[in-house]
């Protein structure tokens, strides 16, 4: 199941004060934030892309992703509600039923619930209870907590006890339902719709004791990452070895490499530039050998701590966001990915807040379930793969204006001038660094593999003109090099196979 979580991080509004009482949320802030105090509680929609499923709504996306909190979904009396519209199901080769979901992260549980009330009209749905970590146990998506509500053509009135939430027979071990332990409700349209939409409102838990803080943590401001105008591939702001390359895995693409290793991403449009992976290839939708080809940078776990939320603009191909995270098996498909962005001709901006490992992962791996954390991710892919449509699949994909919603840390390494000095110049052939000095002085040269560990470290003083400096053996691996001479840093990237 694409468990993608789409926030909708609107703009903030004045939340309600602390709660005491049931109140989850009645949405006359109109935003797609809870009353239930966590930063990332959220109301988010999913469809079944990653079973293989062929579902859809017709909601928009703004800049903070998936739209769901909506004015025509406000019951009698207010402004407004939560829902989807338009929907389709379609089991495309989905072996189970298709479906869409609307649902709301609770990470700080519900504890003391004991009656789930809401306003509904529209589409028959399952409403799901999600406790934290059940994938890494007995629960699966197919026997969570769960109560069929009959859909209505009219406002109706939900009231569900806890106690009624329960497993479905012969799907796995019968396990206690603890409110407290809840991270996700989830209201589920599947198989076959009784309507082509669903709207909620007045959401309400009996007896729940939680709430938020009068003025939740909303991301005003973003930290750019990198925005390419500085020329070069290295994204400073992510650490001293942080850069961007590419990888293809049975896809392909023309972009070349130098003798340094770097790639040929930049493009430079009158005083912007940005990096693109160009000549996209061998990319079949559908293709069961999984061809892909992606962007990637990748940096030291913790770098992301304090980010709510990934930002970027893209033109050319669809694509969609993936993250190794710490614990995480790689190279296996077991990595969290976000919502599919579709092709877009012109510049578009994108908030990716979550993301999610495929439902399957569970089933063949449950020891790689780990919950999402930015804290927890090392490296991010910009990812063009098979499960793309005709449509949506382009020959090539432009980044620009990566940035982190929230802060990042400062960085030991500092940032290569956006105009390259004149005073040395520094490349690798092989194994050996050459270098061309202006002057005479003191030159440090420094290797760092990807943990941020040193190699080698080496200081002389030159005279002016050429000098070379040959590295002693090192691992397999990727590395970076950093010549230093006064107050001018270049940075090269080399790779020992």
């Amino acid at each position: 199941m694409n468990k993608e979580v789409l926030f909708t991080l609107c703009a903030a509004a004045a939340m309600a004060s602390a709660q005491t009482t049931a109140n989850i949320d009645d949405f006359e802030d109109g935003n797609g934030l809870a009353s239930t105090g966590g930063k990332n509680d959220a109301w988010y929609a999913f469809n079944d892309k990653n079973d293989k499923g062929a579902s859809s709504y017709t909601n928009t996306e703004d800049e903070f992703g998936l739209v769901v909190v909506l004015p025509e979904a406000a019951a009698g009396g207010s402004k407004f509600g939560a829902g989807l519209t338009g929907i389709k199901l379609v089991k495309g080769d989905n072996p189970y039923d298709p479906y869409v979901t609307l649902g709301l992260n609770v990470a700080g549980g519900l504890s003391g619930c004991t009656a789930i009330s809401y306003k509904y009209k529209g589409a028959g749905h399952n409403l799901k209870a999600v406790m934290d970590g059940d994938e890494k146990g007995a629960l699966t998506e197919y026997n969570r907590h769960s109560k069929a509500m009959a859909g209505s053509a009219s406002w109706s009135t939900a009231s569900v006890p806890v106690s009624s939430l329960t497993q479905e027979d012969g799907w796995g071990t019968t396990i206690p339902l603890k409110m407290a332990n809840v991270v996700q409700l989830a209201w589920e349209i599947k198989g076959e719709a009784t309507a082509d939409y669903l709207y909620i409102d007045d959401v309400n838990c009996a007896g729940y004791v939680g709430g938020g803080s009068t003025t939740p943590d909303v991301p005003k401001s973003a930290v750019v990452i990198d925005d390419f105008d500085d020329g070069n591939t290295t994204a400073e702001k992510l650490g001293k070895t942080a850069y961007w390359y590419l990888y293809k895995a049975g896809g392909s693409f023309t972009n070349t490499q130098d003798a340094n290793q770097s790639w040929d991403m930049i493009v430079k449009e009158g005083t912007n530039s940005y990096i693109e992976m160009k000549g996209i290839s061998g990319i079949t939708p559908g293709d069961t050998a999984y061809p892909s080809v992606g962007m990637e940078v990748a940096f030291d776990a913790g770098t992301l701590a304090n980010c709510t939320a990934i930002q970027y603009d893209y033109k050319g191909s669809g694509h969609h966001m993936r993250s190794s995270v710490t614990g995480v098996k790689a190279d296996n498909g077991y990595e969290h990915v976000a919502t599919d962005q579709s092709a877009a001709a012109a510049w578009k901006t994108v908030t990716v807040s979550t993301m999610a490992q495929p439902e399957w992962v569970a089933d063949v791996a449950p020891t790689s379930i780990v919950a999402f954390s930015w804290a927890k991710v090392s490296k991010l892919t910009w990812v063009v793969d098979e499960k793309l449509t005709a449509a949506n699949l382009g020959t090539s994909l432009a980044i620009d204006n990566v940035k982190c919603v929230g802060t990042l840390p400062a960085q030991a390494i500092q940032a290569i001038p956006a105009v390259a000095s004149a005073s040395f110049k520094a490349s690798l052939q092989g194994n050996t660094l050459q270098v061309a000095v202006a002057k005479a002085g003191v030159v440090k040269v420094q290797v760092v593999d990807m943990m941020g560990v040193t190699i080698e470290s080496h200081s002389e003083m030159v005279a002016a003109g050429n000098f070379a400096h040959t590295f002693k053996a090192m691992p397999s691996g990727r590395y970076v090099v950093r010549v230093q001479q006064g107050s001018t840093v270049k940075l090269l990237n080399m790779q020992v196979k």
